[in-house]
This record gives C-alpha cells, sequence and structure tokens, in this order.
C-alpha cells in the first residue's frame, strides 16, 4: 500500500514533503500530494511551511532511545 510506504518513509527519514514521497515512492505528484494531506488529516505531519515541508507530528526512527 503507498501510503504504508509513505508512512514508513516519513518516520524513518524524518522528512516529509510531496516532491520527497513523490520520489521516494516513484509516484505521481497527485497521488503523493493525497497521501500527504491524508497524513496531516491523521496528524502524522503538520501543515506545509513556506518551502512545502512539513514538521513530523509523531516520533520518527531519531527519536528513540
Amino acid at each position: 500500500d503507498p501510503y504504508d510506504q509513505a508512512v514508513a518513509v516519513v518516520l524513518r527519514d524524518g522528512k516529509a514533503s510531496t516532491s520527497y514521497i513523490q520520489r521516494r515512492l516513484g509516484i505521481g505528484y497527485n497521488r503523493a500530494a493525497s497521501i500527504i494531506e491524508k497524513m496531516e488529516k491523521e496528524g502524522i505531519v503538520g501543515p506545509a511551511n513556506h518551502a512545502g515541508k512539513r514538521e513530523i507530528l509523531v516520533p520518527t526512527e531519531d527519536d528513540k532511545f
């Protein structure tokens, strides 16, 4: 499932943007954008900043002790 793959990539890499998901999963812009929007609705990522990047709101791999 592309959504689950995208969540795993975001949590592993600590990066969340439409273009990043698009590149990492090899999917189109519209699909990547809808995945990012779903992540925002579910509280995984915050809203996009001026550069299109988003804060990750759940613990990532780097946050583990």
